[in-house]
């Protein structure tokens, strides 16, 4: 009698086991899921130091990069302000990837080059997501406290005397249905203090507050990147004029070259099978 008594008491225990396995199924979240305009680009930017006098590597770089993408007036336009510009394919420079995929972020060190909108962070690689047609900021540089630029343009130098200033470049994405994005990048210097001002743009003005924007419109670049492609940005060989001051570094007494590589990861826009899509900016004030 007793075993029997034990093997009913081992069936209500296993019984009372297999019940608690029985979990009411979870109700799906009834928040929306995450989704991106379908204009949206996705792009990794990357901020990577090299030594200046480290010009074996440098080449190498520029050695690969396609620079004739750009007419050859705005090449020599940069060239002239210390600045250059190419494209680079899926396969980059062996120290070029050791640079990005190194652990050290460069990005969040002391000059602040990480203050981009809508960013995620992710080693030396950030992913920045942009709606065609609208303005996202890359900045390139430290505050100076004073900064004496010169330009160079038709043979003509121009000064400028500005306080607070820090170097940027104004970036606007526009998709195409065949999966390529035009990048239009202006170098700017904000500089001075915050104040508000009247912009306008599609019949009416507001107002914004922010820093004065010198905007370098003559040395405005478009790029056209397919997916997995890399847009690259530095110095000339001899670090100067702008190039000096948008891409020089100095740690620990050293001179160090910047180098911005932005790649395009990503578009949602389709012309071909959505075609009522369309890349132009919402109702947005001109910059």
């Amino acid at each position: 009698m007793v075993w029997r008594w034990l093997v009913v008491a081992v069936l209500i225990l296993c019984g009372s086991g297999c019940a608690r396995l029985q979990m009411t199924p979870k109700e799906p979240s009834k928040l929306p899921p995450i989704r991106l305009a379908p204009d949206a680009v996705a792009l990794d930017v990357a901020f990577v130091r090299l030594p200046a006098t480290d010009g074996e590597n440098y080449e190498a770089i520029w050695q690969v990069a396609d620079e004739q993408q750009f007419p050859p007036e705005l090449r020599e336009k940069l060239a002239t302000n210390g600045l250059r510009a190419g494209i680079l394919g899926h396969e980059l420079p062996a120290k070029l990837r050791e640079l990005i995929d190194a652990p050290q972020n460069v990005w969040d060190r002391d000059n602040a080059a990480a203050a981009v909108s809508e960013a995620a962070s992710g080693g030396n690689r950030k992913r920045l997501h942009v709606r065609g047609g609208r303005r996202s900021q890359v900045y390139a540089s430290k505050t100076f406290p004073t900064l004496a630029v010169l330009l160079s343009e038709n043979n003509e130098v121009r000064g400028h005397q500005l306080t607070d200033a820090k170097c940027l470049w104004a970036l606007k994405p526009y998709p195409s249905g065949d999966g390529s994005v035009k990048l239009d990048l202006t170098p700017e210097i904000e500089h001075g203090e915050h104040r508000g001002r009247w912009v306008g743009g599609e019949g009416q003005f507001l107002q914004q507050v922010g820093p004065d924007r010198l905007v370098l419109d003559q040395l405005r670049l478009e790029a056209t990147l397919l997916p997995g492609q890399w847009l690259v940005l530095s110095t000339t060989p001899e670090m100067k004029g702008l190039g000096e001051y948008f891409f020089a570094e100095r740690s620990s007494g050293a001179v160090e070259r910047t180098f911005i590589v932005v790649r395009l990861s990503k578009t949602q826009f389709d012309d071909l099978f959505a075609p009522e899509q369309t890349s132009a900016p919402l109702a947005t004030p001109v910059e």
